[in-house]
């Protein structure tokens, strides 16, 4: 087995579609995103029998001894990604491309790997990661809290529209929105325009990213971020003003989307992770549903990146429950579509 580092741009169009088996995260186009952000999209790429085989995409950050890797950034999911026909060899290609990007030496490496593509690795320790998943699939599913369901009757109720989201109509109106979450938060905004400009022109050509956005009496009042990966939406960004609480804009735009994907075959929504201080965020997921499940990050730290962590006490996150088996079950994990 030979594994390499190479560009996207290196990588035949047809063996990313046989390798990331049409998985929205595994492609192309979602790597290039984090161009906008700062990031190096790279290929670390394992040729078995002198034939692609398995890959890990990801993002590289920072230069020489800084330099850090994830797969794949800011809540979303890699790993490595296989050829089906590899079988049982897939576990062994998953090791060697961690070998590989051990050897490499970033300061800080990070593998999200929630589809379980690899197994436990010696030059990396495995965190316990945490969920929360809803089975949206049934036609007549609607949120099981009470509360939650009468604030989305009354959305519907003081007329609330909701529009695809454009970049030259609406980009004015989502950076206010952005820029009002973060003051009440309290942070930077995390994305300049660039990277947002870069999602609007993504969404245009793939469908995967479900980008909503509401106004009201002409201004805007909520917009949302989700992306499709196989059968699973993920709640990946909202924002929203205060002012307009009354409209209940939130609670109604992740329903109307849940809808939408189901009809198309989605089943799960996928919740995000949740800081361990962000009381409310947890409760406001709870009343959604669903059944909180953990994944591991494959994450290694050396040189500059290992002082920096026993500096700042980072530790891995503790053990949390099982993947219930009707989860495990399903195309997402079962199927092992990355080795």
């Amino acid at each position: 087995m030979r594994v390499t580092r190479i560009a996207p741009d290196d990588l035949a169009p047809a063996t990313w579609e046989r390798l990331a088996g049409g998985s929205f995260f595994g492609s192309r186009g979602f790597l290039e995103l984090w161009r906008s952000a700062g990031g190096r999209p790279v290929v670390w790429l394992a040729e078995l029998d002198g034939a692609p085989g398995a890959m890990v995409p990801g993002v590289e950050y920072g230069i020489g001894p800084f330099t850090s890797f994830v797969s794949l950034p800011d809540g979303c999911y890699g790993g490595a990604y296989s050829d089906p026909a590899l079988g049982a060899e897939r576990p062994v290609a998953a090791r060697g491309l961690l070998d590989a990007i051990a050897r490499r030496h970033y300061a800080r490496s990070w593998v999200f790997d929630y589809y379980a593509s690899a197994l436990q690795h010696p030059g990396f320790s495995a965190a316990r990661m945490e969920t929360t998943l809803a089975d949206i699939s049934d036609p007549d599913w609607v949120p099981p809290d009470r509360k939650l369901n009468s604030q989305i009757r009354r959305a519907r109720r003081e007329g609330i529209a909701l529009q695809r989201f454009e970049w030259a109509r609406h980009h004015d109106g989502f950076l206010a929105l952005v820029r009002g979450t973060a003051r009440h938060h309290r942070v930077r905004p995390r994305y300049a325009a660039a990277t947002y400009r870069a999602l609007a022109r993504l969404a245009e050509r793939d469908e995967r990213v479900r980008w909503v956005y509401c106004q009201h009496d002409g201004r805007p009042a909520s917009s949302h971020i989700y992306f499709v990966e196989r059968d699973t939406m993920l709640a990946w960004q909202s924002h929203f003003d205060r002012a307009f609480s009354f409209l209940k804009p939130n609670q109604y735009i992740r329903f109307a989307q849940c809808r939408d994907v189901a009809r198309e075959g989605v089943r799960w929504l996928n919740l995000g992770s949740t800081p361990a201080a962000a009381r409310g965020v947890a409760y406001y997921k709870a009343r959604w549903g669903g059944q909180r499940v953990s994944f591991v990050s494959w994450t290694r730290f050396e040189g500059l990146g290992a002082l920096a962590a026993r500096r700042g006490g980072a530790a891995p996150q503790p053990a949390a429950a099982p993947v219930p088996a009707e989860v495990a079950g399903t195309s997402l994990r079962a199927t092992r579509w990355w080795s």
